[in-house]
């Protein structure tokens, strides 16, 4: 997610670079070129060649939700496993579990798929604001 807002943050400039990304967010280029290369496959960057090259948004932020940078680059949160017991009582408790996980898994999905790109560009506004020391007497 954060490639992901540096490279929202900063494509106004023209396409980003992944030395600057890597800078600016302490990650290793190597590492980088593995969570970009998912996200450029599942349409959600977009490369621009050429010596003033880097990486865009290929959707509106808007339009990409932490859910979809999740799916891509870790596949689903988690799956209900469903599994058989032939001893008595076992079933029930089977049952509850996964019900349970059920429910769990479709809040994280839910939630995940609430917050956009376009959330965290607000948010990262709001936070670099507080940020902002206050001189005013």
């Amino acid at each position: 997610m954060r490639v992901l807002l540096d490279v929202a943050l900063h494509q106004d400039q023209g396409p980003v670079a992944l030395r600057d990304v890597s800078r600016r967010q302490a990650i290793s280029h190597k590492y980088l070129w593995q969570v970009v290369n998912p996200l450029r496959a599942s349409g959600v960057l977009r490369a621009i060649r050429g010596s003033r090259g880097g990486y865009v948004l290929a959707r509106g932020p808007e339009s990409i939700s932490v859910r979809d940078i999740v799916d891509v680059l870790e596949g689903p949160v988690c799956s209900v496993a469903t599994g058989s017991s032939s001893r008595k009582g076992d079933h029930a408790i089977l049952c509850t579990t996964r019900d349970a996980w059920a429910e769990i898994e479709k809040k994280l999905n839910d939630a995940m798929g609430s917050i956009t790109l376009k959330d965290l560009i607000r948010r990262h506004g709001e936070q670099e604001s507080r940020d902002v020391a206050s001189y005013m007497i």
